[in-house]
């Protein structure tokens, strides 16, 4: 049995009902960054750029983060 670890970015920002746009200005993350942690599976993730999304919105690291178990 394997896992993969899940970035729920984009459903918290629907549910904050905010842009990929604002958020890539709030973070000050590359528009295209923010794009591919919405949209692709993630291979790495810097601890600072995790910081700044949980600050900016008002997440735990919990809340972004998913752990799912493949069978």
């Amino acid at each position: 049995m394997s896992s993969t670890i899940r970035l729920r970015l984009n459903e918290i920002l629907i549910e904050k009902q905010m842009s990929r746009r604002q958020l890539a200005k709030q973070t000050s993350l590359r528009p295209n960054t923010v794009n591919d942690l919405c949209t692709q599976p993630i291979q790495r993730l810097h601890i600072s750029t995790l910081s700044a999304l949980c600050d900016t919105l008002h997440v735990s690291i919990q809340d972004l983060l998913v752990l799912e178990i493949n069978d």
